[in-house]
């Protein structure tokens, strides 16, 4: 399947609130370690986001269903798990160009 792009809409101030918590979960995950940001079942932990976050958070999540038929497709999870194992393999290949 070649890749497909969409536009998804929203108020850029919003997709900046967005982008700053996920800069600073980063950052804060960064600065903890890995071992520190990881629950003992391997779950990734991001920063508790604050009201105004958690509603942007909430909104691109709406929005992305809108945009997106595919989270109604019988094969959801199918493409979910296609998606992830390209994204790993994409990520495995970028940190090999890092060494």
């Amino acid at each position: 399947m070649d890749a497909e792009f969409v536009e998804l809409k929203m108020r850029r101030a919003t997709l900046l609130v967005i982008f700053e918590f996920l800069t600073r979960s980063y950052e804060e995950q960064r600065k903890a370690g890995k071992a520190a940001r990881e629950s003992a079942d391997g779950t990734f932990v991001l920063s508790k986001p604050e009201p105004g976050e958690r509603l942007a958070l909430l909104r691109l999540e709406a929005e992305i269903e809108r945009t997106l038929p595919e989270v109604f497709s019988s094969n959801y999870l199918d493409q979910i798990a296609d998606e992830k194992k390209r994204l790993v393999e994409e990520f495995q290949g970028l940190q090999l160009g890092e060494s």
